[in-house]
């Protein structure tokens, strides 16, 4: 049964077949696209159990915990702080805690997020085909879980995933509608079901990216976008839409918090508007900020951008499969633009633009070795210099480790850490490093073979689980071995034994992190008081750079009790009695 995301009758047969090397794919029918799923459930399931580190997720951890405890609308983390986010993933979250029959852990608040990476990637999977070739899809399908920036944020507690899913659902639903502008009642139905959805994932952002997304498609294809203002399609969504969304915060702000409402227009225009203008000022970073990091993500799949644009602007990919691109390159160009003006720009902005990286470099192996295209020499040499590089990586990795070489003081504390980890992997021996680098390097090796014999489909792949490989040796196996050496899961239950209901602070600000592993909120000094008890016992967690930045009086009161070798830029905790 052929892909049938769009019922184009173009692609109706089963496979596909690349006359220049001989290779058939097929187009993923049901019980295939249930198996793709699997595997991808598999891939982006790599460190779902990591501890928490920093403070958003184990934040997300306690808002979703609070909903489980009956606060549905108006959820607080261990601090009290109201929840700044609509609710879907943290009531989704809360719907699987109840059912396994459990309190929040890792697994439970990233289980959602995980599962929206899957359900993406095999949207990008069976709509590529369809669309654009079963060739481009497969390989798509196997770069966007290859990308770093996708499958890092994969098993993360954050509602970024399930936006992105549900943003490049809605355009998968609308993209038929867009292009004939027939609409269907049922696909109407459905675009305002998922674009609601996104709403309650993350507010009306979800409306804003497939509307400029759409906008910026029409212009490439050079249509007017100012004609869809004439279409009754876009007035029913838009307005049922917007009804629904008013009733949702209505009833949010008025059974949630009057509060609520500050911490909308915040959220939603805040953010957005420079500090001048009214803005938070918050996350404020060069312009320059979103593209690096979309490039930074993408890498090395990335290089073969320019590649694809060439193909595009040259006509050298057939009309059909060239707006399908186009569509998919929209939603990219909306994330770059939007979040490159925006006041507040984060690393997480960038995952809404990674399918279209994914589908359009993709696009570029569904040339023909024997065509005159312009792309194939850049798309060549591209492949050629990623495979070289790999294969330049894992050599360099492996002479440094047997070498005994450490990682070079002048890096970054946290880079120094990741280098430390690769390091130590190999030396060791770890059987996870030493499989994944091999890898990386037979599939670098299958890369420049199938090159070299003109199979451009086996380059793809290859190029492609090369880059999965690379992706899953930080994902599986670096990141979660970065993350319990600097987490404090183990370091808060010895604090919670010793401290045994005694007051606990610690220096400044909010750790929730912290607050998470040890199960209650721990206040600063200030707010706690600990510094002026001196007829009863208490404590202090504190790390070396904060010592300094104490009374005299009360570090000569200071008696250390725990001191864990954790890694991070702070440096190690540690726990100090406060003697009287």
């Amino acid at each position: 049964m052929a892909c049938s995301i769009s019922g184009s009758s173009r692609l109706a047969s089963g496979t596909e077949h690349n006359a220049s090397t001989g290779v058939t794919l097929p187009r993923p029918s049901p019980w295939l696209l249930a198996i793709t799923a699997i595997a991808a459930a598999i891939v982006l399931a790599q460190g779902i159990s990591a501890p928490f580190t920093k403070d958003a997720e184990p934040q997300s951890a306690e808002w979703m915990q609070s909903v489980a405890r009956g606060r549905l609308l108006a959820p607080r983390d261990e601090y009290g702080f109201l929840i700044q986010k609509p609710l879907l993933y943290y009531w989704l979250g809360a719907g699987i805690t109840d059912l396994s029959g459990g309190v929040v852990d890792e697994s439970r608040a990233r289980v959602v997020s995980v599962a929206a990476g899957v359900a993406l990637a095999t949207l990008i999977l069976a709509w590529t085909c369809a669309e654009v070739g079963a060739i481009e899809g497969w390989i798509a399908f196997v770069f966007i879980l290859g990308t770093y920036g996708f499958a890092s944020r994969a098993p993360l507690a954050l509602t970024d995933m399930l936006l992105t899913l549900l943003v490049f659902a809605a355009l998968v639903i609308l993209y038929p509608i867009v292009e004939s502008q027939a609409a269907r009642a049922g696909r109407v139905l459905a675009a305002i079901v998922v674009l609601q959805l996104g709403v309650l994932t993350k507010g009306p952002i979800a409306l804003v990216l497939p509307a400029l997304a759409i906008v910026f498609y029409l212009l490439m294809i050079r249509r007017n976008p100012l004609r869809l203002l004439r279409e009754r399609w876009v007035w029913t969504i838009a307005i049922a839409v917007l009804v629904m969304t008013s009733a949702w915060y209505a009833i949010w702000f008025h059974f949630g918090s009057p509060h609520l409402a500050r911490t909308f227009v915040t959220e939603n225009f805040g953010h957005f508007l420079p500090a001048r203008a009214g803005g938070t000022g918050e996350s404020s970073r060069p312009i320059w900020f979103i593209v690096a990091h979309v490039i930074g993500g993408a890498m090395p799949i990335v290089l073969l951008v320019p590649a694809a644009v060439v193909a595009l602007v040259r006509g050298e990919i057939v009309e059909p499969k060239r707006r399908a691109i186009l569509y998919a390159a929209s939603l990219t160009i909306a994330v770059i633009v939007l979040f490159s003006i925006a006041s507040a720009k984060r690393d997480d902005y960038i995952l809404p633009a990674l399918p279209g990286i994914a589908i359009v470099c993709a696009s570029v192996f569904g040339l023909s070795a024997g065509s005159h295209s312009a792309a194939i020499r850049p798309r060549d040499v591209t492949v050629a210099v990623i495979a070289l590089v790999m294969l330049a990586a894992v050599a360099a990795l492996a002479i440094a480790s047997f070498a005994d070489v450490s990682a070079p003081a002048r890096l970054d504390s946290s880079d120094a850490e990741l280098v430390g980890v690769l390091l130590a992997g190999v030396r060791t021996g770890d059987i996870s490093f030493l499989l994944l680098s091999l890898a990386i390097a037979a599939a670098a090796i299958a890369a420049l073979l199938a090159l070299r014999g003109h199979e451009i489909v086996r380059t793809g792949l290859s190029v492609a689980l090369l880059s999965l490989a690379a992706s899953l040796l930080f994902t599986g196996v670096v990141r979660p071995r970065l993350a319990a050496e600097r987490s404090v899961r183990e370091f808060a239950p010895l604090v919670r034994e010793h401290v045994d209901g005694a007051p606990l602070c610690i220096v400044n600000g909010i750790n929730y992190e912290l607050s998470y592993y040890y199960g209650a909120a721990v206040p600063d000094l200030k707010a706690g008081g600990c510094a002026d008890k001196r007829a009863a016992p208490a404590y202090l967690i504190a790390y070396a750079s904060e010592i300094d930045s104490l009374k005299p009086e009360l570090r000569a009161r200071l008696s250390p009790i725990l001191r864990p070798n954790l890694l991070g830029g702070p440096g190690s905790p540690a726990l100090y009695e406060i003697t009287p």
